[in-house]
């Protein structure tokens, strides 16, 4: 049977877990960019790929729209040129 934890072992597994996650929340992040800028490239191939697209993935045509639009890289962001 494992000994009881003490304080400073509870602290520090809460720490662990919560690095732990902040990991996972990142690569998340990192990965859900990366699919939506490729899907992005994808829906430029041919006229209509991106109903082609929505079909692919089981979701509507306006869902692509904003998914590509919130990931689309800062060099591309509308909002983001100043002049």
């Amino acid at each position: 049977m494992t000994p009881r934890p003490d304080d400073q072992a509870r602290a520090e597994l809460r720490d662990l877990v919560t690095q732990a996650s902040k990991r996972r929340e990142q690569e998340h992040d990192r990965i859900e960019t990366e699919f939506w800028q490729q899907i992005d490239d994808l829906q430029k191939r041919y006229h209509g790929a991106q109903q082609d697209i929505a079909d692919a993935l089981g979701v509507k045509r306006n869902q692509i729209l904003r998914q590509t639009k919130r990931y689309q890289p800062a060099s591309q962001d509308p909002a983001a040129d100043n002049g």
